[in-house]
């Protein structure tokens, strides 16, 4: 099963190598490298080497079968558009994820935003990532909790933001966007029940597009609870054909 959240050296965040996980796994791969522009973390726009990319790309295709397909996270930033749109203008990616991870100021993994408030912080992402959607092309939304990751949030209060969520899930459907599980969040950050939660709000909602990602910056997590996944859906009454680029 192809893992849909996946990272290589072209992100600024992993060293992975494409044979990495192309000698560990038989079957297609797919790198969605990080594109952050003004990014807090790193002080810096972080923008992948498309030329190199994909010069490495049809090299190592040619050993391997054809095997890679080429992807992007895309971290939206409102004040950035413009700039994030003509990036994006005749490049041919196979797979674009859509992301909110910063707000200008922090990303939403700084250590600092821990000690922030809960509800605020959560507030802040949400209308972020409510925004984004539509706004970039894209294929899957990514990781839905990714604001509130280093929160401990329990169910009740995430149902606090469920007509926001619902507006969000609806406007995902409406432009096709699968509903990433994402593996890191789920299993790494505790947050199945979260997971849980959406899902049953997405699938009420008509979703019947998924998405199964490690989040993966190093071979370790690659298909990181897959196994796990799949009956996660299964739970749910979600068919595997409608996981996306299952193979």
């Amino acid at each position: 099963m192809r893992d849909n959240h996946l990272h290589t050296h072209y992100s600024y965040d992993s060293k992975a190598r494409f044979q990495d996980y192309l000698e560990h796994y038989s079957g297609e791969i797919v790198t969605t490298e990080h594109f952050d522009l003004s990014n807090p973390y790193s002080k810096q726009d972080d923008i992948p080497d498309y030329e190199a990319y994909s010069q490495e790309i049809a090299a190592l295709n040619e050993g391997y079968g054809n095997r890679i397909k080429k992807g992007i996270e895309i971290g939206y930033f409102q004040p950035r558009e413009t700039d994030i749109l003509a990036y994006l203008e005749n490049k041919d990616f196979d797979l674009k994820l859509l992301s909110v991870h910063h707000n200008g100021v922090n990303d939403y993994l700084d250590e600092e935003v821990a000690d922030m408030d809960k509800i605020a912080v959560m507030t802040d992402y949400l209308d972020r990532l409510e925004y984004a959607i539509g706004r970039v092309p894209a294929d899957v939304l990514a990781h839905f909790d990714y604001g509130f990751r280093l929160f401990d949030v329990t169910v009740q209060e995430l149902e606090t933001f469920e007509p926001q969520l619902i507006r969000t899930f609806k406007k995902m459907i409406a432009h096709d966007l699968a509903f990433e599980l994402n593996a890191k969040s789920i299993y790494l950050y505790h947050h199945e029940e979260l997971y849980r939660y959406a899902l049953r709000l997405v699938k009420e909602l008509g979703c019947h597009r998924y998405s199964l990602g490690s989040d993966g910056h190093v071979l370790e997590h690659f298909q990181l609870g897959f196994e796990k996944m799949l009956q996660l859906l299964a739970e749910y009454g979600i068919p595997k054909t409608e996981i996306i680029n299952l193979n």
